[in-house]
């Protein structure tokens, strides 16, 4: 099986002119991607980032971003991304736990993990990191030779070939000089096998602290030449890259651009969260195939111009990371006519593992509940477990915790146990599925999401349903307060359509037309927006945190 690595070096040697990746008018033909991330990777491994190590990424979306991928995976390395707008705090504690041998990242970002103040040595900065690249806000560093970070870099050599002392900051190197240089003659990327660790992906851990998912070249190239094949991509096709490099979509965008030669068009940072923004860009960089979570195509959707959609030139819409709830996926087939679209379903643990393309029957007047997550792909096989994690047959109707296994899952979790080779066995998805009995699922809802009162077992997805069916309900999420089966209780948050009254009394009423009595929410919080993971996805503990907090201070009446 190939690597990630070599798909950018034979679509460099095949389409050297074509355009690689632009944003906002900048753009990298493959020549010039191929040269720079070779450039790049030549000085990392002069600082002595060497095959195994990793490197952190912690910068927004940029052409710096794509060159700085490639570049590390050219070294044998991984790349550990971490979330633009994550706190200094949270971002040093990912550096430090994966051990980072080299740290690509913008100034501003620099500034907040090496403040100004005397500070002990230990202020962010992993022992272990070797060289820092630093890119100016622009993506240029001025060809002055500085980072103006007192003089560190101006008496370095232009190799960065020496090393920080104990408990100092390692040397910084601005972009040019670090990727503006000749690439050394006779250079090669290093050799990696299929079952070397390629990325790490830092996850919300149950308890509280991150938890790096480790993903090989294998995982990522049988999900990506499956995607390529599946969904026809070829170099005349625009991909957008709505995803931040830390959120697994972004696989899909990065390695089927570079392994197919289309053209990688990167949306800007302040353009994520802007339905308008989205849809100008769409539009005029003439975008054909899509990928997001669905939240961005709702907003997309609720723009004023959206109506420019039904001439734009996708072809494929692909959504992934929770549920597009129905109301919202028939007004993008109403918009989009005849574009393919496609429910994408796995965690990162797996990347993507079971498909579905939507149907007319999908979208029919008498559902209710979102499409399918469909069948498992081609390198990917799944079991139904029960409570206790035994395997149940897959009849019709047959409802337990969705289990993997396949070349997409993950050798494990950061730091690994041992030397790993391979997918790390099955792995429990967490998420409750139910079969139609012919290989085919439906999301049911989250093991973690679904709770117990009185002895019932309910999914909160399951009340979300019932409460978008009501034509003034645009968005809402259910959540869980309280401990215990006896104290916990439920609370719907519901975004109005807009300008649409919405009456609590009427929500209720809804509920306890179609809903068991211990189904029906106790409170019902009227809100504009819900707020956003950085990832895109509703933020459940956020609003169940917002209900806990409210609940303290008003608490409910007792049932009657």
């Amino acid at each position: 099986m190939p690597t990630l690595v070599d798909a950018l070096a034979r679509t460099a040697a095949r389409h050297p002119t074509r355009e690689a990746v632009r944003l906002r008018g900048r753009s990298l033909d493959y020549a010039g991607l191929d040269r720079a991330s070779s450039a790049l990777a030549a000085t990392m491994r002069e600082a002595g980032v060497a095959p195994g190590d990793r490197v952190g990424l912690w910068l927004g979306k940029s052409l710096e971003t794509v060159v700085a991928v490639h570049a590390v995976l050219k070294c044998g390395a991984a790349y550990v991304p971490v979330d633009p707008a994550a706190p200094p705090a949270r971002a040093a504690y990912i550096l430090t736990h994966c051990a980072v041998a080299c740290l690509v990242t913008d100034r501003q970002r620099l500034d907040l993990l090496t403040p100004r103040a005397p500070a002990p040595a230990t202020d962010g900065w992993p022992a272990t990191a070797r060289l820092v690249v630093v890119v100016d806000p622009d993506g240029h560093d001025g060809h002055d030779g500085h980072d103006g970070h007192d003089g560190q870099e101006a008496g370095q050599d232009e190799r960065a070939t020496h090393t920080a002392p104990a408990g100092a900051h390692p040397p910084r190197l601005g972009w040019d000089r670090a990727t503006r240089r000749p690439v050394p003659a006779g250079f090669r990327p290093a050799a990696v096998a299929p079952g070397d660790l390629a990325y790490v992906l830092y996850t919300s851990g149950s308890t509280g602290v991150p938890k790096g998912v480790m993903l090989s070249h294998r995982n990522a190239r049988a999900f990506v030449d499956w995607a390529v094949a599946e969904f026809r991509i070829t170099s005349a096709d625009r991909l957008a890259s709505h995803a931040p490099v830390h959120f697994d979509l972004s696989v899909f965008d990065l390695f089927a651009a570079a392994g197919t030669g289309a053209c990688l068009v990167l949306v800007p940072e302040h353009h994520k969260a802007l339905g308008t923004a989205l849809n100008r860009l769409v539009v005029s960089e003439k975008i054909s195939v899509w990928y997001s979570v669905p939240g961005a195509l709702v907003r997309m959707l609720d723009a004023r111009n959206s109506g420019e959609l039904s001439t734009c030139a996708l072809r494929t819409v692909l959504f992934a990371g929770e549920a597009f709830p129905l109301k919202h996926l028939r007004r993008l087939r109403g918009v989009l006519g005849d574009a393919d679209l496609y429910n994408l379903y796995g965690p990162t643990e797996t990347n993507v593992c079971t498909f579905h393309r939507v149907t007319d029957q999908d979208l029919a007047p008498d559902r209710v509940t979102a499409p399918p997550i469909g069948a498992p792909c081609p390198y990917a096989a799944t079991t139904l477990l029960d409570e206790d994690g035994r395997a149940l047959p897959d009849t019709p109707g047959a409802e337990g915790e969705l289990a993997v296994s396949g070349d997409s899952v993950m050798l494990g979790y950061w730091p690994p146990a041992g030397p790993p080779a391979r997918p790390a066995g099955v792995h429990r998805t967490g998420d409750i599925v139910r079969s139609d009995g012919t290989g085919s699922y439906t999301f049911a809802g989250r093991r973690d999401h679904m709770v117990k009162i009185r002895g019932y077992r309910i999914e909160p997805e399951e009340i979300e349903a019932t409460l978008l069916a009501l034509p003034e309900v645009h968005e809402t999420v259910c959540v869980a307060v309280g401990a215990g089966q006896d104290d916990a209780r439920l609370e719907a948050f519901v975004v109005p359509r807009f300008g649409a009254p919405v009456d609590e009394a009427r929500l209720r009423h809804h509920c306890a037309r179609t809903l068991p009595r211990y189904m029906v929410p106790a409170r019902f919080a009227v809100v504009d927006r819900l707020p956003r993971t950085s990832t895109g996805k509703a933020d459940r503990r956020a609003l169940a945190a917002t209900a806990a907090a409210r609940s303290e201070e008003e608490p409910c009446p007792p049932e009657s």
